[in-house]
């Protein structure tokens, strides 16, 4: 979907219950003029990355459309094609030029350096699928974004190279001339849920309780948004009649046609995922503005410098006397919740899958 496509979509979300969503606008015309600018960048000093062996990928905040201040540019170097030692000299002179006009990535070493696809479509599951290679893998297909260079290829590549590797371990995609949802492809996103929320303990202890308030806020809105989109992005297998309409007579032709599916669902932001879902299955009004209502004013919190250094400094003893936590961030969320709830519970078509596939 086009920006402009974007736009109207929520323009028309926004009509549908008289609402108005001014932060979730402005964040998505920043995000839009900071990738232009990091492509600029990287095209006025990097002819390498015009090879269709590699892309350039965003995440993040700039990848959902979703940039404020106060975010970083997380990023990596992806790699699809054959290994060459000037690949790491690249990512470093990347990472020096992109550093010095934006936000480095976080110190957890996820992004900010090379990606290697072999990792990334091989190693699912098992000893060897470390929480980097995870956590690179999942939000490649929930929260990324490829920067537009001279090259392109390498990173829908990719993206279809995954899903078809979880494809491939589903020992039935259609049943009753309707597809199922993928299990492996969903079982991975929501053991990559339950490890944000394990990962956000660890780096409490870790981290001697810094960055409390942020990263709480952060797990209860933004994590929380990712999961419930690749919920929906999974859920629409089954419950998308044009692609049912679609299946062929061989189990190789119906993977292809999920494939082509389920890419297309990954290059849409959550919001957009979201923004269509609440249309389309007619989640009541009142639901729908709690969804967007809660989540516009979370992202007027992270733009707000002096309430986003007050959640970056909050530590847990300390949250009862946080006036942006106690009387903003834990309001919203509960909305946030209220409205998840329905959409994945209370929906009769969507509620039903939540129950069959997303909890036992």
């Amino acid at each position: 979907m086009s920006a402009s496509q974007y736009s109207e979509l929520i323009a028309r979300t926004e009509r549908l219950v008289n609402a108005e969503w001014t932060t979730i606008r402005q964040c998505d015309s920043a995000s839009q003029e900071i990738r232009s600018q990091v492509a600029e960048v990287l095209q006025r000093q990097f002819e390498r990355l015009g090879s269709t062996d590699t892309a350039f990928v965003v995440y993040g905040s700039l990848a959902r459309g979703e940039w404020t201040s106060g975010s970083d540019l997380d990023w990596t170097f992806l790699i699809d094609g054959q290994a060459n030692s000037d690949h790491l000299r690249i990512a470093q002179e990347v990472g020096r030029v992109l550093e010095s006009r934006f936000p480095k990535p976080g110190a957890t070493g996820t992004f900010g350096n090379l990606t290697f696809s072999h990792e990334v479509v091989h190693r699912i599951g098992g000893v060897h699928d470390t929480n980097i290679n995870t956590t690179q893998r999942v939000l490649l297909l929930l929260e990324s974004a490829g920067v537009p260079l001279a090259a392109k290829g390498a990173y829908e590549r990719v993206i279809r190279a995954v899903l078809n590797r979880y494809l491939e371990e589903d020992e039935r995609l259609s049943k009753n001339g309707r597809f199922k949802v993928p299990r492996f492809l969903l079982n991975d996103i929501v053991r990559f849920w339950r490890t944000m929320a394990v990962d956000f303990a660890s780096k409490q202890r870790e981290r001697g309780g810094e960055g409390w308030g942020i990263r709480n806020a952060k797990l209860r809105m933004s994590r929380k948004l990712i999961f419930a989109a690749g919920l929906l992005i999974c859920f629409s297998c089954v419950l998308d009649d044009e692609l049912n309409g679609q299946i062929g007579s061989s189990v190789e032709e119906n993977r292809l046609i999920l494939v082509d599916h389920l890419k297309k669902q990954t290059m849409k932001t959550p919001l957009e995922l979201l923004a269509e879902t609440v249309q389309k299955f007619s989640i009541p009004h009142e639901h729908i503005r709690k969804l967007f209502d809660s989540y516009n004013h979370f992202l007027s919190i992270l733009s707000d410098e002096a309430k986003r250094e007050e959640l970056k400094q909050l530590r847990i003893e300390d949250a009862e006397k946080s006036a942006v936590f106690h009387k903003e961030v834990r309001p919203i969320s509960t909305e946030f919740q209220v409205a998840l709830n329905a959409i994945f519970l209370d929906n009769e078509l969507i509620g039903d899958l939540t129950r069959r596939y997303a909890i036992f």
